[in-house]
C-alpha cells in the first residue's frame, strides 16, 4: 500500500491478462498536502492518472495519462506560480529475472523494468510519471531576473578588493 491511500491501487499480476484493465487514480484532498511535502513543492492542487494495464506473458504494459496542477516557485523571480501537467505515458515491466548488466555496467536502458513480487503498485507508477513530467526549473512566463545593483560598466569583481587595500 502506498503512503497515499486515495491513489493506492495494487494489482495482483496473476489477475492480469491480455485484456486492458482500466484504472483511474485521483488524489483525495487529504492526500494533496502530503504529496506536496513529499515532492517538496508549495502545493499539489490536483493529481489524477488514468491507466490501461495489460499483460502478455511475462510483459506487463501500463499506458495512460497524468493530469496534475502544482504550486511551484519560479526559479527566476521566486514568485509563486502554477505548473499544469497533462501528459501521456507508457511503461513496460517484466516478471522475468533480469539479465546481468552489459560490459559497460548499464544493461539495456530500453528493456522492461523487472518486477519483484506478485503485485504492481500503480501509485508508484503515477508518482514516477509525475516526477518525470515536472519542470526541474519552473519559470513563470515573462519572469525576468532582478538587476544586479553592482553590475554595469567599470564594475569588476576586483573592485571589492581595491577597497580593502589601505
Amino acid at each position: 500500500m502506498s503512503d497515499w491511500p486515495s491513489i493506492s491501487e495494487a494489482l495482483n499480476i496473476s489477475d492480469l491478462d491480455g485484456e486492458p484493465r482500466r484504472v483511474t487514480l485521483e488524489a483525495a484532498a487529504e492526500d494533496l498536502s502530503a504529496l506536496a511535502e513529499h515532492f517538496d513543492v508549495p502545493s499539489v492542487e490536483r493529481l489524477k492518472g488514468e491507466m490501461d494495464v495489460t499483460r502478455h506473458g511475462t510483459l506487463i504494459r501500463v499506458a495512460g495519462s497524468i493530469d496534475a496542477e502544482l504550486g511551484r516557485t519560479c526559479v527566476v523571480s521566486l514568485e509563486p506560480m502554477r505548473e499544469l501537467i497533462n501528459e501521456n505515458f507508457a511503461m513496460e515491466f517484466t516478471t522475468e529475472v533480469a539479465d546481468e548488466a552489459g560490459e559497460d555496467g548499464e544493461g539495456d536502458l530500453d528493456a522492461p523494468e523487472p518486477l519483484s513480487g506478485e503485485v504492481l503498485e500503480l501509485a508508484d507508477v503515477l508518482m514516477e510519471q509525475l516526477v518525470l513530467a515536472m519542470n526541474p526549473h519552473p519559470r513563470k512566463e515573462g519572469a525576468e531576473a532582478p538587476e544586479d545593483p553592482g553590475a554595469g560598466e567599470g564594475s569588476s569583481p576586483f573592485d571589492v578588493l581595491k577597497g580593502l587595500k589601505s
